[in-house]
């Protein structure tokens, strides 16, 4: 291909891109289960899909935690139920860096060719969807002649009302920026982060069948409805929250046993690196250093990348320093924000309106403080994947396994991240706006390792996964009578033996660990 050819690349190799559109094509290489994030995109069993709530839609995460799946998993859902494959038509602008060049006049040729060529094959093409996948890559606009992608985007729009777009990127900012460049309007677009795969997803996809039937745990009773967290909460009444769990935990208790012997291979893997070979390893032991190699690597990439296009960081170095330190922590201990300001040499400002806020952006690390407290002096740094703490130390999935002290550690981690998705879904459950916040808090008993609020009323989460460890129970009981909240929760380790599995006690709610994870 001569240089001259280089801005028609993209237009010749848009129906290798799309091989749906030939009868006959292997369209499809997916995983055999899908990931969690489909169901609630694509509503499989309800009308429509959220890809069809607003005229485009932005999945953000970061690299390698499938995006680009998820896209074709709906597009195969479609077609599988019916639609036309012409309806479809998908842009990969991180398949060849020529599509990059020029990239919005050859995003315009690549729509022209569909609308010409494809798209009117079909007597009713209504809906229709454009999926512009890395949209990240496509050149900014700040070089001359180029447009971005955002000006042609708004304009296939507006050239047709049945039409759908969907991009995707390694960062919300990377979206809202362009889209407020071209003055889009913010009700015709929304954006979904997309994060690594939690627990239950993990256990799903080694055994299916728990995922079938009778055996399925959902969330949805916690979130919503008699029983659930925020009634329980409103009523004061923490055995009515224990009656709903204990009716979730039936469901796997004759299979308790084997999901608890995954907890610890899942806290090695993580949510990105088993998914990355053929699927979800059973044993954490199987994973070669490689694996973890290549995360490493694509983490660094995605910092020296993506960083660049937020004006407020400098020295992207920092940021991956920052992450190593997370990980050599993993949440054990705050950090004075004076010790990060002399380890780095910037201000405190860099560090709490840079540096953190742009890691949290690209869903890598997020900066905790303290519950109450105007004026923190310390923060704890939660890497949002287990599988990238162990890449960033000594890269070996054994470690974990033969090293009970850092697999409690990485167990706080993991805890960390699904309360965050578990505060997130009972938001979205309430009709909540506002973004929950997780924090902790230093009591005289003790710290609790996790608050965060239910329509204001605040929960204390304790974790005592170690049998040999502090109790949380009195940390979290000290929270709750100071701040005379309803009650609080405190997650047992696979070793902390009860002779039931779900108690309730002097305000506190007991239960297992690695079913507070399947939960989330």
């Amino acid at each position: 291909m001569t240089f001259d050819a280089a801005e028609d690349a993209l237009l010749r190799a848009l129906g290798e891109h799309n091989p749906w559109w030939e009868p006959g094509g292997e369209a499809f290489d997916l995983p055999d289960r899908a990931k969690s994030d489909f169901y609630h995109l694509a509503r499989p069993d309800g009308p429509g899909s959220q890809f069809e709530d607003q005229r485009l839609l932005g999945l953000v995460g970061r690299r390698g935690v499938g995006k680009t799946t998820l896209l074709k998993q709906f597009i195969a859902h479609r077609i599988e139920d019916g639609a036309d494959p012409e309806q479809f038509c998908y842009v990969p602008f991180g398949a060849d860096p020529l599509y990059q060049l020029q990239s919005d006049e050859g995003l315009r040729q690549a729509i022209r060719y569909y609308e010409g060529r494809i798209l009117g094959r079909v007597e009713d093409p209504t809906p229709h969807f454009v999926f512009l996948d890395d949209v990240h890559l496509v050149e900014h606009p700040s070089k001359p002649k180029v447009e971005g992608w955002g000006t042609p985007v708004a304009d296939m729009l507006d050239a047709a009302p049945g039409r759908h777009v969907v991009v995707t990127a390694n960062a919300g900012v990377q979206i809202d920026r362009e889209l407020e460049r071209v003055d889009f309007p913010p009700d015709a677009a929304a954006t979904q982060p997309i994060l690594p795969e939690k627990f239950r997803d993990h256990c799903y996809t080694l055994y299916p069948e728990l995922e079938r039937g009778d055996t399925r745990v959902s969330p949805t009773p916690i979130r919503e409805g008699d029983g659930s967290l925020p009634d329980a909460l409103e009523a004061g009444d923490p055995g009515a929250l224990a009656e709903t769990l204990r009716s979730q935990y039936d469901r796997v208790s004759a299979v308790e046993r084997r999901i608890q012997s995954q907890v610890v291979h899942y806290l090695a893997v993580g949510g990105v690196v088993g998914y990355a070979t053929d699927g979800p390893v059973e044993s954490a032991a199987e994973l070669a250093p490689e694996a973890y190699t290549r995360l490493r690597d694509d983490v660094r990439d995605a910092l020296y990348q993506d960083v660049p296009g937020f004006e407020s960081v400098q020295t992207i170095a920092d940021l991956e320093r920052l992450c190593a330190l997370a990980a050599r922590n993993r949440g054990v201990e705050p950090v004075r924000y004076q010790r990060l300001v002399d380890l780095f040499d910037v201000d405190r400002r860099t560090i709490t309106d840079s540096y953190l806020p742009a890691l949290e952006q690209l869903y890598l690390l997020t900066g905790v403080t303290e519950y109450d407290n105007s004026r923190p002096r310390s923060v704890r740094l939660y890497l949002r994947d287990t599988g990238l703490v162990t890449a960033l130390t000594d890269g070996d999935a054994r470690g974990v396994l033969n090293d009970f002290g850092r697999e409690a550690a990485l167990a706080r981690v993991a805890a960390f991240d699904h309360t965050m998705r578990f505060a997130y879904g009972l938001a979205a459950a309430q009709g909540t706006d506002a973004d929950p916040e997780v924090t902790f808090w230093r009591g005289r008993s003790g710290e609790v390792d996790f608050v965060f609020e239910v329509d204001g009323t605040p929960l204390p989460i304790g974790l005592s996964y170690r049998p040999s460890g502090e109790d949380a129970a009195a940390a979290v009981r000290e929270f709750v009578e100071t701040y005379d909240t309803p009650f609080g929760i405190v997650l047992t380790g696979d070793s902390v033996g009860t002779v039931r599995p779900i108690t309730v006690e002097d305000e506190l709610v007991r239960l297992p660990y690695w079913f507070y994870l399947l939960l989330c």
